[in-house]
């Protein structure tokens, strides 16, 4: 059918198939405010000339084009994290376009839109289950996300982020970093809310399971394609729709043998490819101090001074190290009182939670040093008073619930079914705090002391170590993809771990149950609304890796993605990749067409 897309007036041809895009194209709309930043004359902040660009879509292979055009379909889709619908409507396209795959005609059984259970939302993610003409158990997942983060930074662009060509025709009457300016003058490069982070990606990956289809008879292994919502916010796709994973791999008897996330590799130095992710754990305190009036300064304790005394005990610490390459260091992410008005007393209560990057450090070990760093800023905060010989007391989220529930006489689930209700916040993090405040109340829990515990997200790091057959083969393959990158004259790079946190973090954790049990026992609201099935969690070790197309900027006004390879080369190299890494011999030769 014929629709027009409100903003540019062009009148475009959709299949009948995929009418929603006219639904979703009424998101593009243009504002008064965009309508007059169209006819204004943008200088550049270093020439002060006028740099108009007219985007031109350049020539791709036959692959490229289909990659292209569905990169373009999906972005048009506003499937902004907990938006309402979108990410929903992004899986139905998805599962849409699959099920017009005549394999999946003939075998229904291999297509599934799942229902992530207990998510709020009640998102779907998508998997399709493709197998090689041959019987065979050997099985490579390929997964991303199609949901992208909100467009608030894209400004007067805001109407066109999801309308990629128009948005790229756009960007150049603003000022610009120099690299995205060379970018987009290269004419190689197209701008726009998730065109990188990471549609892309799944693109490429429905158009090469597309490709297989067609041709079993050359796949020596099964091919699983994972695409789930959420990963921007707590990961709830991934993490939730893991039990249908492992319950399809029971069912059908599979091997998997390495998982491929096509997120976007932002780097400068061109294609590349990621071995490992690197994990997060969200620590957090809170600092409970001493109500006074000002005026009685002496009577009382503020909390915010043992949060401060936490802080700087804390920010910028605890980097981790791989192969000679530092990560970032813990940082604050939030330091805030709970009081909901201002008051002339001493804040109370203050929470104060960190970002803590980890690739080797477990949830019990950050725990146990989370806790003695505490010691200490209770120690500090009562030495900058001149009171250095007060009792420190430290606690745990699961040392309070438990002396909570016995003073309360009942159990710790009754208790908590007790208090939900009187939750206001609707953040997860915010709503873990508020119910830690409002057990103290309950308990009547005086300070000063400071409580340690957890909140969501928990990533665990995924790092190839080469321990086993299936790690090394990884290693090999793209040993031998660099190589074959190399004859053609082009670069790969080969990362140990993406700084950038992934999804992949959900495919296996090799610690014990020891190592990850205080997450789940110190988060106040595990299982509430937040929580990962860690026995399903430690069933798996999938080797995987990240190997997507190069991108620049996500989640930023200038987010935009590389055309040439990412179109027309990257699915030879995922191609080559995969087989390589599947055999179980090691790997071959290459296989790269010649041009």
């Amino acid at each position: 059918m014929l629709v027009r897309r409100k903003g540019c007036g062009k009148v475009c041809e959709v299949p009948a198939a995929e009418g929603c895009m006219e639904r979703e194209f009424s998101y593009i709309q243009i504002s008064l405010e965009a309508r007059a930043f169209v006819g204004t004359t943008v200088f550049s902040g270093r020439s002060g000339r006028m740099l108009p660009f007219d985007y031109s879509r350049p020539r791709f292979t036959p692959r490229g084009e289909r990659i292209y055009d569905l990169m373009l379909r999906l972005v048009a889709i506003p499937s902004i994290t907990g938006s309402d619908g979108g990410e929903n409507r992004c899986a139905r396209f998805l599962y849409d376009r699959l099920s017009r795959i005549p394999y999946f005609g003939e075998n229904p059984g291999g297509l599934r839109l799942v229902r992530l259970e207990e998510d709020p939302l009640d998102r779907r993610a998508v998997l399709a289950l493709l197998k090689a003409a041959r019987p065979t158990r050997k099985t490579v997942i390929l997964t991303g996300h199609f949901d992208v983060v909100d467009t608030d930074v894209c400004g007067p662009l805001r109407p066109w982020a999801f309308d990629p060509e128009a948005y790229t025709s756009r960007i150049g009457r603003l000022e610009l970093p120099d690299d995205a300016r060379r970018d987009l003058e290269s004419g190689n490069y197209l701008f726009g809310r998730g065109v990188s982070d990471m549609k892309t990606g799944v693109a490429v990956n429905l158009c090469l399971l597309e490709d297989w289809a067609a041709d079993r008879e050359k796949l020596d292994f099964n091919v699983l394609l994972w695409l789930v919502p959420d990963e921007e916010g707590d990961s709830a796709g991934m993490r939730l729709s893991l039990p249908a994973l492992l319950d399809l791999r029971e069912r059908e008897k599979l091997e998997f043998v390495v998982c491929v996330d096509t997120e976007p590799v932002l780097s400068n130095d061109g294609p590349g490819i990621y071995f490992g992710t690197i994990g997060k754990a969200m620590p957090f305190f809170l600092c409970v101090g001493r109500e006074a009036h000002v005026g009685n300064y002496g009577e009382g304790m503020n909390s915010t001074l043992i949060a401060s005394c936490l802080n700087l005990s804390i920010e910028g610490r605890g980097a981790e190290s791989v192969g000679g390459e530092t990560f970032s260091p813990d940082c604050c992410l939030r330091l805030r009182d709970l009081r909901e008005r201002y008051a002339v007393t001493l804040p109370e209560r203050t929470a104060v939670y960190y970002n803590c990057l980890t690739v080797k450090r477990t949830p019990a070990s950050i725990l146990e040093d989370m806790k003695a760093r505490a010691g200490r800023a209770l120690r500090s905060a009562f030495e900058h008073l001149g009171c250095g010989d007060r009792p420190v007391r430290v606690l745990d989220v699961d040392e309070l619930l438990g002396r909570a529930a016995a003073a309360a006489g009942m159990s710790r689930e009754r208790l908590t079914d007790e208090l939900l209700p009187r939750i206001s916040a609707t953040d997860q993090r915010d709503r873990n705090v508020e119910f830690l405040s409002l057990l103290m109340d309950r308990v009547g829990e005086k300070g000063p002391l400071v409580v340690v515990g957890f909140l969501p997200p928990y990533y665990p790091a995924r790092v190839n170590e080469g321990r086993t057959p299936r790690e090394r083969a990884i290693r090999n393959a793209a040993g031998a993809v660099r190589r074959s990158l190399a004859n053609r004259g082009l670069g790969f790079t080969e990362v140990e771990i993406f700084q950038g946190i992934s999804d992949l973090s959900y495919t296996g954790f090799r610690g014990g149950g020891d190592d990850i049990a205080p997450l789940a026992a110190n988060m106040p609201l595990w299982g509430r609304g937040y929580s990962i099935p860690l026995e399903a969690l430690r069933s798996v070790d999938i080797p995987s890796v990240l190997l997507g197309p190069i991108g620049a900027d996500a989640h930023k006004l200038t987010e935009r993605v590389e055309l040439r390879y990412s179109m027309d080369i990257l699915p030879e190299v995922l191609g080559e990749f995969l087989s390589l890494a599947a055999l179980s011999d090691g790997p071959g030769q290459g296989r790269f067409p010649e041009k």
